[in-house]
């Protein structure tokens, strides 16, 4: 049966609304939403609650045998599904790990990726001796594998609920802002398996946007955390930071009739100081990116609207977003008034962002690089950012150690894991003989 547009609509929105939502909070909403949808929200929870203890209850008893890989593996996971710092940490340990140990890193994006990281990643990691690749299942894990024979070490993005795949390292990276989402699992709510569970099976923690958290509430949710995981588990904090900006339009000299224009010029974080900023993003935390934007002195700072991870914008809305820009950079005393977008919007929608901005590249209200004294002009920037560790594990001397600690580690398992392997074959053919 095909539900009609107009309820599917409201059931999207209403689904995503709920998953926001406490017990307490649900009781606001219409009879439709509170009686119908959440309770069914939560009996499929409840499903997959069961479905999830089940697997590790079988993976405990060693009837559940995940499929090993030739090389270390460390596992990169979350506890929910927006704003965990999880891509980018990926990106960080693929670029610390080829910069300070020579390792060339496979990144494996596990469930096949999803569009937009896997486009990122491969952006942002262009320069370095890595790969990125999505897979769906263990056999495939293994023959990409195969194909990178000079891979040291394997990156698994999104692993902590792959259980069919050995790790040697597992790494829980939580969003402070949100540790738990509305504490139900998906689809009631945002956690990917109950946190007791994630948790049991950390090798480190990584708490991102310690930051934007506040002390007392990063020091609250480290509390609980430690709490359900292992005593050995590491614990680090980290946070995004805004490292530079690059033009969307294109200078106008570089295009010609054959060409969609690429990005213009790097443009100093300076530009963002008393500007006024449209914000078009469609990322887990859009409320991170207005915080980052503000704290370079932003005059004013707006969302183009509301959008959820993943979304691929239509050519409407990225043109309303540009109009909203435009009306701005019109208002008495606005100096500067710009777009602004992140590197995983870019990576989603590279094509529409060129086709767009080329168009603008000849206009002489637009910059595409230098803003000089006096001038009043609209602009178009990707923000370039980067994860940094704002605080390392105290069981060590310094940040490096603790990476040192944690390849050691993976390797380590991995040697242990492979000589048994070895052993267990050596005895089988005995036995046979």
């Amino acid at each position: 049966m095909r539900i009609p547009l107009r309820l599917r609509n409201y059931l999207h929105q209403t689904v995503h609304q709920i998953q926001k939502l406490s017990d307490s909070e649900i009781k606001s909403l219409p009879p439709l939403a509170r009686y119908v949808v959440a309770p069914s929200l939560s009996v499929l929870a409840g499903v997959t609650d069961g479905a999830n203890s089940f697997r590790a209850w079988l993976s405990r008893q060693g009837l559940l045998s995940p499929a090993p890989l030739p090389v270390p593996v460390i596992g990169i996971g979350s506890l929910t599904a927006v704003g965990t710092g999880k891509t980018p940490f990926v990106e960080f340990l693929a670029r610390h790990y080829g910069r300070t140990h020579a390792t060339r890193s496979l990144v494996l994006q596990a469930g096949a990726g999803i569009a937009d990281e896997t486009k990122f990643l491969a952006d942002v990691l262009s320069d370095q001796p890595v790969s990125v690749a999505g897979v769906n299942s263990a056999p495939e894990a293994r023959e990409v594998v195969d194909e990178h024979p000079t891979a040291g070490l394997v990156l698994l993005d999104d692993g902590l609920q792959q259980l069919h795949l050995l790790r040697d390292m597992e790494i829980v990276c939580v969003n402070c802002l949100s540790p738990f989402g509305n504490g139900h699992t998906r689809p009631r709510g945002a956690l990917r398996e109950p946190a007791r569970l994630a948790l049991r099976r950390a090798d480190a923690v990584v708490l991102h946007h310690a930051d934007l958290a506040g002390e007392e509430s990063v020091a609250r949710v480290h509390a609980q955390l430690s709490a359900l995981a292992p005593r050995h588990t590491l614990f680090m904090r980290t946070r995004m930071a805004p490292l530079s900006l690059r033009s969307l339009v294109p200078a106008a000299g570089s295009l010609d009739m054959s060409e969609s224009g690429g990005l213009g010029a790097h443009v100093g974080l300076a530009r963002l100081h008393g500007a006024h900023v449209v914000f078009l993003v469609a990322v887990g935390m859009p409320e991170s990116v207005a915080a980052h934007v503000r704290a370079l002195g932003a005059a004013h700072v707006e969302p183009a609207g509301e959008f959820e991870d993943h979304h691929e914008f239509e050519l409407e809305e990225l043109q309303d977003a540009i109009d909203r820009v435009r009306a701005l950079q019109a208002r008495p005393g606005v100096r500067h008034a710009c777009l602004l977008t992140t590197e995983k919007d870019y990576a989603r929608q590279r094509d529409l962002f060129e086709a767009v901005f080329a168009q603008h590249a000849a206009d002489p209200d637009v910059t595409s690089g230098p803003l000089g004294d006096g001038e009043r002009r609209w602009g178009a920037y990707l923000l370039q950012s980067g994860l940094e560790v704002t605080q390392h594990d105290r069981r060590f001397s310094s940040t490096k150690a603790v990476f040192n600690a944690v390849l050691r580690l993976a390797r380590d398992n991995f040697r242990r894991r492979a000589d048994a392997e070895g052993k267990k074959k050596k005895m089988g053919r005995n036995y046979v003989l």
